[in-house]
């Protein structure tokens, strides 16, 4: 069986490729954003995708919605237990980060056996599945640091920061730097929840402890752990549109 593997981040995309030829599948090509996808995709034709739903400027379903041959799709993502019950049984099938030998085996027969019946995943099928994630929120942040990949989850994180080329999570329990551009986290939190407020700072909104002004109109933000953010001049709508 073949298989394309689409994922943003390196280190999963390599550990994920290692995984599924364990499992005899051989692996077409890798992408790291939906574009690429959509070209491998269609070239290639797998018979299976393992496919990412955060990739960057566009979501998994930018990838469904634009390749023309239609292959199965595992979604390899990190959505709490609660939604995967939700839709496992509309999707070929949803593994969670991080990925296991025995998670990825199970899917994989799953589509063994959808492929020795003949049986084809229908637009409806995706559309619900589609559907029933747009409901979900991120539960866990996967963040490349150094060698490894760190889970946060997303209720834990305060701030994000930008610091010489380098992105700093700074959450309740410790500061952890990645090299992922601080832009790539505004794509890829919820917007519900997460909020830019400076060029150099996106902010948990369920971390704001009080909005400060000064006598020359300027914003500062302070959080639950005491720290004190700058609002940007061009960000200060995003604080009206917070308080309302």
């Amino acid at each position: 069986m073949t298989c394309v593997i689409v994922e943003d981040e390196k280190l999963l995309a390599m550990v994920l490729e290692k995984m599924v030829k364990e499992e005899g599948l051989e692996v077409l090509g890798m992408a790291i954003d939906a574009e690429e996808a959509v070209r491998i995709i269609d070239d290639t034709k797998p018979d299976v995708v393992f496919l990412d739903i955060n990739l960057g400027e566009h979501d998994g379903f930018y990838v469904l919605e634009h390749i023309n041959y239609k292959p199965y799709v595992i979604f390899t993502t990190a959505y709490s237990e609660y939604a995967v019950k939700a839709f496992d049984e509309n999707a070929v099938d949803y593994v969670l980060k991080p990925v296991t030998k025995e998670r990825l085996r199970i899917a994989i027969e799953k589509v063994k056996r959808l492929k020795a019946s003949q049986i084809s995943e229908s637009n409806e099928r995706l559309l619900k599945v589609k559907e029933t994630i747009n409901k979900m929120r991120l539960e866990k942040v996967p963040i490349e640091s150094g060698d490894e990949i760190v889970f946060l989850n997303s209720s834990d994180i305060i701030y994000l920061t930008s610091d010489e080329g380098e992105t700093i999570v700074v959450t309740v329990n410790e500061k952890v730097r990645t090299k992922t551009p601080l832009k790539n986290f505004e794509l890829r939190l919820p917007s519900e929840k997460f909020l830019r407020i400076h060029k150099s700072y996106i902010v948990n909104t369920e971390q704001i402890k009080k909005i400060i002004k000064n006598y020359f109109g300027s914003l500062a933000i302070e959080t639950s752990n005491g720290d004190i953010l700058p609002v940007g001049r061009n960000y200060k709508d995003n604080i009206k549109n917070l308080i309302g």
